[in-house]
């Protein structure tokens, strides 16, 4: 559905196509603004939620883009190499700089909002939890909480175990 190839792909109920996970965040926060995924206008959160959300979409996110299938972007396999092991050093050092950030229980202090749920998705990604776990404690603990969070522990279960 997606004309990138990717997910996530919304379809919806006037057959729109929405992509881009972030958009899906706004969107769906929109129709459902109690659930609490994005900081209400006015309270104090919501500016880093702003700025750490679009961080991660745009800083982290693309190292993933690139780094995954490094062939796409590059012809020679030293090349492509090359491009994997530099994605991969530049999202360890964003993941370490959010950890420097984060505050706690949750990403932005006492509420879970759709940042949680970003760091549960994606430190189950590269460089991969036994990484997350010695470099980013932190962010470990906001993942293992935002994935037993009921309705988020049978998505997780579904798609990662």
């Amino acid at each position: 559905m997606n004309p990138l190839g990717q997910v996530p792909a919304l379809v919806l109920p006037d057959a729109t196509l929405m992509t881009e996970s972030l958009a899906i965040v706004h969107y769906v926060n929109d129709l459902a603004p109690r659930a609490g995924l994005v900081p209400p206008r006015g309270d104090a959160a919501r500016v880093p939620f702003l700025r750490w959300s679009t961080f991660l979409v745009a800083a982290v996110y693309p190292t993933f883009t690139y780094g995954d299938e490094p062939a796409k972007w590059v012809e020679d396999t030293q090349g492509a190499k090359h491009l994997r092991e530099s994605t991969d050093r530049h999202r360890q050092a964003q993941w370490t700089r959010l950890e420097e950030i984060v505050a706690e229980p949750w990403f932005l202090g006492p509420k879970m909002t759709a940042l949680d749920l970003y760091v549960a998705v994606m430190t189950r990604w590269r460089p991969g939890r036994k990484w997350f776990a010695a470099h980013t404690p932190k962010l470990v603990a906001i993942a293992e909480k935002a994935s037993a969070t009921p309705g988020v522990a049978d998505v997780m279960k579904r798609n990662f175990d």
